[in-house]
């Protein structure tokens, strides 16, 4: 079974139409708000929004602190796809 996470924080401007992408492909995902997780956590230490398969980078970029980011560029739906299904 898969494990989709949508890592994201309070206020992304690409939070939503990624999640609108997701639901429109039809997966189930968890949805981790990475304002509720507590410092050190390892999910702070990426770039909101980002989306994880089974712990495995899917879309977004790992960062060196846990001071935030923002993921500038949104996927196709055709590179989602495919990225999720590999």
């Amino acid at each position: 079974m898969e494990n989709i996470k949508l890592v994201y924080f309070r206020g992304c401007p690409n939070y939503k139409s990624v999640k609108k992408l997701l639901t429109r492909i039809g997966v189930s995902f968890d949805e981790i708000n990475q304002d509720d997780l507590s410092d050190g956590h390892p999910l702070k230490r990426f770039t909101s929004p980002t989306i994880l398969k089974n712990e495995k980078l899917i879309f977004g970029e790992k960062i060196s602190d846990a001071s935030g980011g923002c993921s500038i560029r949104i996927p196709e739906r055709w590179e989602l796809e495919r990225k999720l299904r590999g």
